[in-house]
């Protein structure tokens, strides 16, 4: 006879299944989950009146059949719950409430809090006015995700090198201020898993987040690799030239300062004696036609096809998604990035810019790490 223990482990498996199921296929029935899953109809009811009991899931009609007893259909309740998602940029805090699918969003945005006396305090107001908007639900808020430029290794920032986090324990902080679990990771890593969850069904991906710096998520095997202490992805600290311009990591040469939006950008400025030119300006001056603008694209360019060559070697992925203002920009950046490789392994990678703006791909990344936290789902894809 199997153990208490055993078979608590199988009904917790089985849950996961059917919840899973529900949410990639909905509206379905117990019987079609029976029939899916291959479990009993009298476990799939036991555990699907569980989930309605918690709210998770909601009874949303009959399907209609010519015979027989109409069966009843099934809904994930994604509006039971909510997540809070923080990006904490070099010169903006933006902010995402989102259900557990990632729908039902609202967007703030704030200024960087890096200018405070206590960032975390500031970042405190901020959420604590964005949760002023969330929508009524069942279990209100479940999950704070913060976005860093920087290493995060055990929701400990370990270091940023565009701004300073007072406390390393800014998740800690903010649990204990919310009483809500709150989950601090790389922003790129956010943005890998948000690409992998709602956009891409691709087992291995690399993501590339170009702003000030350069960062790399890492998704291998479905799985976030993050490395022995979270350095993992710190694809903008790998060096072109060892003489090269000082970095704020302690090295010189490092690739974020020549091909980072913040470099081109500089360029731009340089090149046009306009100070106050964004990457957006770039991005409309070579979309006019201007050469400037076109030399600093070209050489934007130039670079990744270096970066992604050295990628291809190392990680052989499935996709390369590029997220820059200048891929989301310029049409067909990314394909021509791809074209300037001379490289024989990229044969059967495929090269895409982000699936949404660089920010939303970022904060979703968040949601999704809060929800697969709440439904105890690791592998969960929308």
């Amino acid at each position: 006879m199997p153990s208490l223990g055993n078979q608590e482990y199988i009904r917790d498996m089985n849950s996961r299944l059917v919840l899973k199921e529900i949410i990639h296929k909905e509206p379905l029935s117990r019987a079609e989950i029976s029939k899916n899953l291959g479990l009993t109809k009298a476990t799939v009811s036991s555990i699907v009146q569980d989930f309605i009991r918690k709210g998770y899931v909601a009874e949303i009609g009959s399907l209609d059949t010519d015979k027989g007893r109409k069966p009843i259909l099934l809904k994930f309740d994604a509006d039971c719950a909510f997540t809070l998602s923080v990006y904490l940029n070099v010169d903006a805090t933006s902010v995402l409430i989102a259900n557990l699918r990632g729908q039902n969003r609202q967007t703030f945005s704030y200024p960087a809090i890096t200018d405070a006396a206590s960032p975390s305090d500031r970042l405190a107001g901020y959420i604590q006015d964005a949760m002023t908007h969330c929508p009524p639900s069942r279990y209100g808020i479940i999950g704070i995700a913060v976005g860093v430029l920087g290493v995060v290794h055990n929701n400990t920032i370990a270091f940023t090198p565009y701004y300073t986090i007072d406390r390393p324990e800014l998740g800690s902080y903010l649990s204990e201020r919310f009483g809500i679990p709150v989950y601090v990771e790389n922003e790129a890593n956010f943005s890998a898993q948000g690409e992998w969850a709602f956009f891409h069904s691709y087992p291995s991906l690399i993501n590339i987040n170009i702003h000030a710096g350069i960062g790399m998520g890492i998704i291998l095997h479905n799985h976030l690799h993050t490395g022995l202490n979270g350095y993992a992805g710190e694809f903008g600290h790998t060096i072109i030239d060892p003489d090269g311009i000082p970095c704020p990591c302690g090295n010189r040469g490092c690739i974020e300062q020549y091909a980072s939006e913040r470099a081109i950008t500089a360029r731009f400025r340089e090149m046009k004696g306009q100070p106050s030119a964004d990457a957006r300006a770039l991005c409309h001056a070579y979309l006019h036609g201007d050469a400037d603008a076109a030399a600093c694209i070209g050489l934007f360019t130039r670079y990744m096809a270096i970066a992604l060559n050295n990628i291809l070697n190392i990680f052989n992925p499935d996709i390369v998604i590029i997220n820059s203002i200048f891929t989301a920009s310029i049409p067909d950046l990314a394909g021509r990035i791809a074209g300037s490789l001379r490289n024989t392994f990229n044969r059967g990678c495929t090269f895409v810019p982000a699936s949404e703006d660089q920010e939303t791909v970022i904060l979703l990344g968040g949601c999704w790490v809060c929800t697969r936290k709440f439904l105890n789902i690791r592998d969960l894809k929308f």
